[in-house]
């Protein structure tokens, strides 16, 4: 009861949809049509599609009768990202097992046994484990005994450890998060364009060795904030404090800043929010900002003299309808 599952959605009937509970091997689950939304349903086919992953709260679990009720609605955004990250990691990190395992001819079992389930005691996840160890922040082979009772792995235990190391070098370290942030900044005073320049490099300011920042134009008055990290906490807090520079200075130029889309993980978005999204942002008198924002994330370059140039006509024609 209450737990936070991961489901994938099988077949879409009208009391709602039968899904399947990826963490219990399997086992079926309905999502009833009164918990999907706390919005008023129209289609239940925006909702839900077959295969999509969905994270449900367990309503109700009955053993006698074998079913067992789910909700999607309950659950809150918070917690669904974290779950989603978790299942994400576990996922990741049975892989890892399972291709070792069947490399080697060993039981998959028996090897998490030796090595991710204490993982999971030690750490707050065996991914983590994992990523101290390639980052050489902790030794996990000094901390696992292949000789624990089960199969005994020790013979083999070289040979498992130089394939788990290619496996976490292969899977860990060449894994980049990309993340953005975009923001309105404008500034009709004297100062105008500078006060803009002068705004957006402090963004620079927040970049680290492993986390640079870099600033991209969408179209006047919005940018669009970009980091790779392999820390997604690192990217979050080098994208907010970089956002928080940016409204300190335009702020004291008089200028105005408005925050258009927090900091989030490229590649992870659900495309209803996107078209959410890009609803909201061209409703608010950017027409043609945003209709091409997708294609022009990927085209527009990073700030340079000749985007400021551009930028500085554009203000000084904003000035001179003013004055």
């Amino acid at each position: 009861m209450d737990e936070i599952v991961v489901v994938q959605v099988k077949r879409i009937v009208d009391m709602g949809a039968y899904v399947s509970l990826l963490e219990y091997g399997g086992r079926e689950g309905m999502m009833l049509l009164s918990e999907l939304s706390k919005r008023r349903i129209r289609s239940v086919a925006k909702l839900l599609k077959v295969g999509r992953i969905e994270i449900c709260m367990v309503l109700r679990a009955d053993e006698d009768k074998g079913y067992i009720d789910l909700s999607k609605r309950r659950v809150d955004a918070e917690d669904a990202r974290a779950k989603d990250e978790w299942f994400a990691k576990s996922k990741a990190v049975h892989g890892i097992m399972r291709h070792v395992a069947s490399l080697n001819d060993v039981d998959v079992t028996e090897l998490c046994k030796k090595v991710s389930w204490p993982l999971y005691e030690r750490y707050p996840d065996a991914h983590e484990g994992f990523r101290k160890h390639i980052n050489e922040e902790a030794n996990i082979w000094s901390e696992l005994d292949f000789s624990q009772p089960g199969e005994d792995l020790s013979g083999k235990m070289v040979k498992l450890k130089e394939d788990i190391e290619t496996d976490l070098k292969r899977r860990l370290i060449t894994q980049a998060l990309k993340m953005r942030a975009k923001m309105d900044v404008s500034c009709s005073e004297f100062e105008g364009i500078d006060a803009i320049k002068t705004a957006l490099l402090k963004a620079f300011e927040a970049s680290s060795e492993d986390c640079e920042v870099k600033v991209k134009l969408i179209a006047h008055p919005l940018f669009m904030l970009t980091c790779q990290t392999r820390d997604k906490k690192e990217g979050f807090d080098t994208l907010n404090k970089a956002m928080s520079l940016v409204k300190e200075s335009i702020e004291a130029s008089k200028g105005a800043y408005v925050e258009r889309l927090a900091p989030e993980l490229v590649g992870n978005e659900n495309k209803e929010d996107e078209l959410n999204d890009k609803g909201s942002e061209s409703g608010s008198g950017e027409s043609g900002s945003d209709s091409d924002e997708s294609n022009q994330d990927e085209t527009m370059g990073n700030i340079d003299e000749k985007a400021m140039a551009e930028l500085m006509e554009k203000t000084k024609d904003l000035k001179e309808d003013e004055d």
